[in-house]
């Protein structure tokens, strides 16, 4: 009888030990590169005349097409993104083009999208860099909630020997609902701590008025009575 010939794929080897896989032991994936500074947003001078009238018609349609002239002009010209010429001659040519209004509203004049300057504002906006875009709707959303703020929030400075009196007298429909006075060592100080209430208003006295109602007297230790 010839012997029974085994090939290789037959042939079964005994393997020591167990084989296992165990991802925690593998080494670290390359590290991310990091940007170590921000993105700038483009140099006014490099930016085209029309590129600045696509952004200013893109903020007024995040505000439903319109907002008051003063507010348009604080944004663009004094968050220092245009010039006070490169405004004027931005929207004269908006209204021009009939991209947009002037509206006369409760004694405000008010610049108004039309509906051809809606439909160019939407098809035109990702043409204007994304990084000039969004500082440009960041300092929009800051300016408006601080305008829309100073409606009913009256604020006053009362000066006095020992520094300055911040004066906050919160409105509502023309009568008051919340006076305070804050005792500041100068003028500066208060116009300072006045500029950080005016982000958020709303929130400032809505603390005070919770921890108004919350408020409990201080407990009274009679262990040694």
């Amino acid at each position: 009888m010839k012997p029974e010939i085994r090939t290789d794929e037959q042939q079964q080897y005994a393997v020591p030990g167990q084989m296992a896989f165990f991802p925690d032991m593998e080494s670290d994936p390359a590290p991310r590169i990091s940007l170590q500074r921000p993105i700038t947003p483009p140099e006014i001078s490099q930016m085209e005349d029309w590129e600045f009238c696509i952004i200013m018609s893109d903020v007024l349609m995040r505000f439903d097409g319109k907002l008051p002239e003063s507010w348009l002009f604080d944004i663009m010209v004094g968050g220092k993104f245009l010039s006070n010429f490169l405004y004027q001659d931005a929207l004269g040519s908006l209204i021009e083009s009939n991209a947009v209004e002037r509206v006369i509203e409760h004694d405000t004049e008010m610049i108004v999208l039309t509906e051809s300057g809606r439909r160019d504002a939407s098809n035109l906006r990702l043409m204007v860099p994304k990084i000039f875009r969004d500082q440009v709707h960041l300092t929009a959303m800051r300016c408006v909630a601080r305008q829309k703020a100073l409606r009913d929030l009256k604020i006053t400075y009362e000066p006095d020997t020992k520094g300055c009196k911040l004066c906050l007298c919160c409105m509502d429909h023309g009568s008051e609902m919340f006076f305070l006075r804050i005792s500041t060592p100068s003028r500066e100080v208060a116009e300072e701590l006045s500029e950080r209430i005016l982000r958020n208003p709303a929130r400032f006295f809505g603390k005070i008025i919770d921890l108004a109602m919350t408020n409990e007297e201080e407990p009274f230790d009679l262990t040694d009575n």
